[in-house]
């Protein structure tokens, strides 16, 4: 076993011995007796809501290569989707997902500075919505308690996909203004030469590939951010789907802006997936709501659907794809 591999298991370990060490303290003796009572039909559930944002990414990322004169086939496109997420939960601050992304797709004939360009935008599509959602879901936690009523639930989500995509549509539009406004918030802080290299490349990255999503149909931009928006309200209503499943109820919109600050943790944490900083803040997160041992409960098994099942799911899909050279897309400080 070569150094990168045997340093990854060994980050990955401790990752997950993190990862659990919080839940157990909280839940003692009560997670064991309570989680055989979850029933499959439930555990199905979840991971059915995964799969189906893994779909929506793969029509996004299938998308996007049409923008730039590629073609993907779906099931390849799917797989790709599952490898990089993968990669991202196996790499500290999810470094890796962003190599594997460009490899991927160098596979399929997309040159390396058109792959930076869709994982820009990509990114640049998450932002977006987050710029709109966070500030509803505060909101209307401030106003209505979270908007416990579906019918107020379902007009929030219609909002929040009207609101970000003409957003969206109005960024790329104006993109050349958004850059020379980058440049001057970051003058002051007087970067290096070779930070400065980094953010030009990928300024001329992101600023080719709108050039070249925006020769798309807008009836197919409105879609890409449809998929967007689909994947993450999917992705961040499976904790208020475990929070019912135990019997427990916190505001859908204050669970939603929770796993905002979770996942900037996440990203600032050394160990993959962001493990022990995650479960840390979680728990202090939701203890205003709930007591110990059912922060315990939830968090394992909402750890066991946005992590675990990451890590298990992705790496067959993972080695396949990318063969002997997958280790070191995980270790970027290696290459």
């Amino acid at each position: 076993m070569n150094r990168h591999r045997r340093r990854l298991l060994w980050m990955l370990l401790l990752a997950i011995v993190a990862s659990l060490a919080v839940p157990i303290l909280l839940g003692g003796r009560h997670l064991l007796e309570d989680l055989p009572k979850i029933a499959p039909g439930w555990g199905a559930l979840l991971i059915g809501m995964v799969v189906l944002g893994w779909v929506f990414n793969s029509f996004r990322l299938r998308l996007l290569a049409s923008g730039m004169g590629g073609q993907v086939p779906a099931v390849w496109s799917f797989g790709a989707v599952i490898a990089t997420e993968f990669a991202g939960a196996a790499s500290p601050a999810g470094a890796g997902g962003a190599l594997t992304y460009v490899a991927l797709l160098k596979q399929r004939g997309i040159r390396t500075a058109h792959a930076a360009a869709m994982y820009a935008i990509d990114h640049f599509m998450d932002g977006v919505f987050f710029v709109v959602a966070f500030p509803v879901a505060l909101l209307s936690l401030a106003l209505h308690g979270g908007f416990s009523d579906p019918a107020w639930l379902v007009a929030v989500t219609l909002a929040l996909f009207g609101m970000g995509a003409g957003l969206f549509w109005l960024l790329l539009r104006e993109h050349r203004f958004l850059i020379r406004m980058f440049g001057r918030v970051l003058r002051p802080f007087r970067l290096t030469a070779h930070r400065r290299r980094r953010m030009a490349r990928w300024l001329m990255q992101f600023r080719q590939g709108v050039r070249l999503v925006l020769r798309l149909p807008r009836w197919q931009l409105l879609l890409l951010f449809m998929f967007c928006a689909g994947h993450w309200l999917l992705r961040y209503s499976i904790l208020a789907v475990v929070i019912s499943i135990i019997g427990s109820s916190v505001p859908w919109s204050y669970l939603f802006a929770v796993q905002g600050v979770l996942l900037l943790f996440g990203q600032i944490s050394f160990l993959p997936g962001g493990a022990g900083g995650v479960e840390l803040g979680y728990a202090a997160l939701l203890s205003p709501f709930l007591d110990a041992e059912t922060i315990g409960l939830s968090l394992l098994l909402w750890r066991m659907i946005t992590y675990y099942f990451y890590l298990l799911a992705g790496l067959p899909v993972f080695l396949a794809m990318l063969g002997d050279r997958a280790w070191r897309l995980l270790s970027p400080a290696d290459k």
